[in-house]
């Protein structure tokens, strides 16, 4: 029998010197567990920088370009061409 979860995956895009690069951050059975570790990274991630030598921060200073629920695209404000995404999905469980 297949037995499936749901991960949660992020995605940096990469811009300019930066290198494109994804990772599962999180794992569960539960998939409104993975909504609310992913609403958190996101508000950690829109957080805007107090001090103005942050603005380039590519750790912060995002804004949400699109939310489809399981699926959440952030822009940066700065690096106007700098995405980051956010996905839950389903994975196959290996035994």
């Amino acid at each position: 029998m297949n037995k499936t979860m749901f991960a949660l995956t992020y995605c940096f895009e990469g811009v300019d010197d930066n290198c494109p690069y994804a990772c599962t951050i999180a794992v569960s059975m539960d998939k409104e567990k993975l909504r609310e570790k992913m609403m958190k990274c996101v508000e950690e991630d829109c957080t805007e920088p107090t001090d103005e030598d942050d603005d380039w921060n590519t750790d912060c200073n995002y804004q949400v370009f699109k939310n489809y629920g399981d699926d959440v695209m952030l822009q940066h404000r700065k690096y106007i061409n700098l995405y980051t995404t956010y996905k839950i999905h389903s994975v196959e469980v290996v035994e």
